[in-house]
């Protein structure tokens, strides 16, 4: 058993490229894994699960998104395999037996940005790992060990015990890196290196960060295509296996895989050491697992989704009432962390998909409806031909229903998408058209506070989340055919509306982590309609889920 965590001094470096043929060469020699992301990233979990086959849920590590005290209870929690996937990527309490140990089990983290930015360092000295460098050597030769000395030595707490040279040109000139790190920089041994090959390292970008491969959500039947992908985005599903096993290859021509493994478990000690420390503690010391029996999903049709599934209360045995919630999960929607899930599971909801490409119907005896992020305006054209669920969203809105959408799930609940010099209708709650075509990068994390009392709280209740788009709400041309005629203006402090039939509000604010002090206004409401463009941690405030779960009960 094992551990490493893949860092860098900086973005595009290859840790994203070499996660994922490590973990796929670990598989492929049948190791059991257990993967991570340091930071509030999307993308690069759902690449990494769909390269293994959908066998992993890759975990979230962000101490801003999920605070120190929960930070060891998440990575260590056991959680149900979700969208569709069939392995857990917590600890398994039954299946590690530190005596005798568990030869083939790996824990995988790869940090996000540079080693020593963000919230890397605390992660990977919190939970012990071993630091494996990934480095771009291109256009740099003898200067490079330096680099890697600065890294290992810049501060203490951490095991910087390897490096990986990536984008290296010839043999010489990685004999002229390794040369100068074997003699220079003790403790940190040269793995080998990737060559600089762009025909082969070709997972496309778009716009958050990589194209994500096929999506679907889980169903009685398996996994089902939420929509008829064509052109462009069929040939790049079909080749994505093709490409992660090109991928794979390539990166290990040059690498040594079983002397890396050797040095990786000779310096796991002290991680091992922290997972029995935690294993005694959550089960007694005698290695036993807790069974929860709380982990309920099912798919559209009510159909149960994992054996988890019993709609009893696992403590006191007493059948319990769930409420039902709603979430869009397909290719226009799954920007979402799985934590929130958990959270909102603990406190009695039941998790329900739907796809707002594909269904007609919300699923039936719902409370809430939570519609997270992901690309609305590439398939724009499919959610505004889907007339019937958004007829069912918009009834269940004016109906009092809760209904919660950040980010994609914002854009969705407007009156309009524009993309590329075209407008599709949307759900026509809130009055604004949602352009691509007109907005900028905005990104950064954000502590929320609520100015009006609402589902998700009192006003005052604060929440920390996390920004990312390119989207920007507008005023609605003067030809809008959304559910309601709305005038409206825009001033400094946001959107603003007034209605013959219901105002939208402004209920949040928002406070930068690079601009303490300043708030501002952010988060849109209607009736029991909440939207934001931020993406909320419930473990930053476990109240805020509460509050959601309560409320839909009690309408």
């Amino acid at each position: 058993m094992f551990a490493v965590y893949f860092a860098s001094d900086r973005s595009s470096s290859g840790k994203s490229t070499v996660t994922l043929a490590f973990s796929r060469k670990l598989k492929d020699e049948g190791y059991s894994l257990s993967i991570y992301k340091a930071g509030p990233d999307f993308i690069d979990p759902i690449i990494l699960s769909k390269a293994l086959n959908s066998e992993i849920q890759v975990k979230n590590l962000d101490p801003f998104l999920i605070p120190d005290r929960f930070l060891t209870e998440w990575f260590f929690k056991e959680t149900p395999p979700e969208f569709g996937s069939t392995v857990n990527a917590g600890v398994n309490f039954n299946g590690l037996n530190f005596y005798g140990g568990e030869s083939k089990k790996a824990f995988i983290a790869e940090s996000a940005m540079g080693l020593y930015d963000g919230n890397s360092f605390k992660v990977a000295k919190k939970f012990k790992f071993p630091v494996v460098l990934v480095m771009d050597c291109k256009k740099i030769s003898s200067t490079m060990a330096s680099l890697i000395y600065g890294l290992k030595n810049y501060k203490k707490g951490i095991n910087v015990c390897g490096v990986i040279l990536n984008n290296i040109s010839s043999e010489r000139h990685y004999e002229i890196i390794r040369k100068e790190i074997k003699e220079n920089v003790g403790g940190v041994e040269v793995f080998g290196y990737i060559k600089n090959d762009e025909n082969i390292f070709s997972i496309k970008e778009r716009h958050l960060g990589l194209v994500v491969p096929e999506s679907g959500y889980k169903t009685e039947g398996g996994y089902e295509d939420a929509v008829e992908f064509c052109g462009e985005d069929r040939k790049e599903i079909s080749g994505f296996e093709k490409t992660v096993v090109k991928i794979k290859d390539a990166v290990f021509k040059n690498i040594d895989f079983k002397f890396m493994v050797n040095i990786l478990e000779k310096n796991s000690k002290d991680f091992i050491g922290l997972i029995k420390k935690q294993t005694d503690k959550n089960c007694g010391g005698n290695n036993k697992s807790y069974n929860d029996n709380s982990r309920c999903f099912t798919d559209s049709k009510g159909n149960k989704i994992n054996e988890g599934c019993n709609n009893s209360n696992y403590k006191t045995g007493k059948s319990v009432s769930k409420i039902k919630i709603a979430v869009a999960f397909d290719e226009a929607f799954f920007f979402y962390y799985n934590f929130n899930f958990e959270i909102l599971k603990s406190f009695g909801a039941e998790i329900v998909f739907f796809s707002p490409l594909k269904d007609r119907f919300l699923p039936s005896g719902i409370k809430a409806v939570y519609i997270g992020g992901g690309y609305p305006e590439i398939y724009a054209g499919a959610l505004e031909n889907n007339h019937s669920i958004k007829k069912e969203i918009y009834e269940f809105h004016k109906n009092n229903g809760i209904i919660y959408g950040e980010c994609g799930g914002l854009m969705y609940l407007c009156e309009k998408i524009s993309y590329k010099g075209e407008s599709y209708g949307a759900c026509g709650i809130f009055p604004f058209e949602a352009s691509m075509d007109k907005g900028g990068l905005l990104l950064g994390y954000r502590t929320v506070r609520l100015t009006e009392n609402t589902f998700l709280g009192e006003a005052g209740l604060t929440i920390n989340g996390h920004e990312f788009h390119y989207s920007k709400l507008l005023p609605p041309a003067p030809a809008s055919t959304g559910a309601s005629a709305v005038h409206m203006s825009a001033d400094s402090a946001g959107l603003k509306t007034t209605s013959s039939e219901t105002a939208v509000k402004t209920v949040t604010e928002y406070e930068s982590l690079s601009a303490p002090g300043i708030w501002k206004r952010e988060g849109y409401n209607v009736l029991n309609t909440i939207g934001s463009y931020v993406h909320l941690s419930f473990y930053s405030n476990r109240l805020a889920a509460e509050n959601i779960v309560k409320s839909a009960k009690n309408l």
